[in-house]
């Protein structure tokens, strides 16, 4: 799991079966300490937990296909909750 930002949305007229309903957020990976760590990424948010400014926790690879419904998505990251705080 990791920590990121989200900084942004993207939209898509057109997507797969799975993601019909899923918002698909723009992602800035963080340290623990808040600084920018790694490359800006998309990531599916099934479950549409967050909106643009949100501190979150994300998944990549095969567990972020987990974090949705069956566990089948054609994704590479997934949004799976919110922080609230980091101490």
């Amino acid at each position: 799991m990791k920590i990121g930002k989200v900084i942004g949305m993207v939209w898509a007229d057109k997507k797969v079966e799975q993601l019909k309903a899923c918002r698909l957020q723009i992602i800035q990976p963080l340290s623990s300490s808040g600084e920018k760590n790694g490359n800006i990424l998309v990531a599916a948010d099934p479950a549409n937990l967050s909106a643009s400014g949100d501190l979150v926790v994300f998944v990549t690879g095969t567990d972020a296909a987990q974090a949705f419904p069956g566990g089948r998505a054609a994704v590479n990251a997934s949004i799976v909750e919110l922080v609230e705080s980091i101490k």
